[in-house]
């Protein structure tokens, strides 16, 4: 069955995040990051940042919980046994940084088919506590629709 792509634009709940310093050291070690800037908030102030930055890459599990609202909506008809992760895409307005309180608010931006394939972009608009955008995150999940099987 495809997905409901009337829902295209459709936003989900705000997810929040704090970026706490622990937590950035710790993922910055989990992904053997060995950049000063991303484990000492001294070295991130001498480069010219107002605090440690966070990895590029730490705001995934925030894209990952935005997905995740859409994936569960019953209207979308999401089969999940049949979805692969196709893509992860940022663009970055500015770098995260510990002390920032993040806002993700995301929405379906594309359904498309392609053969017996459909792609599913979920897209959240990550705004700093200022209501600045931070970056734009989207993700992009491919699901086999069972025709042509």
């Amino acid at each position: 069955m495809p997905l409901n792509a009337s829902l295209v634009g459709k936003e989900y709940a705000p997810l929040q995040l704090a970026v706490e310093r622990g937590h950035v050291t710790r993922f910055a070690e989990a992904i053997g990051e060995e950049a000063a800037v991303f484990l000492d908030a001294g070295a991130a102030r001498a480069a010219g940042y107002p605090e440690q930055l966070a990895p590029p890459t730490f705001v995934t599990t925030m894209q990952i919980m935005a997905s995740a609202q859409a994936a569960a909506d019953p209207e979308l008809g999401l089969d999940y046994t049949r979805v692969v992760h196709g893509e992860q895409a940022y663009d970055y307005r500015r770098p995260v940084h510990v002390g920032d309180s993040l806002t993700a608010v995301p929405r379906i931006a594309e359904i498309r088919a392609r053969g017996p394939l459909e792609f599913l972009v979920v897209e959240s608009d990550i705004r700093d506590g200022d209501g600045q955008t931070v970056m734009v995150a989207r993700t992009t999940l491919i699901v086999r629709t069972g025709s042509g099987e």
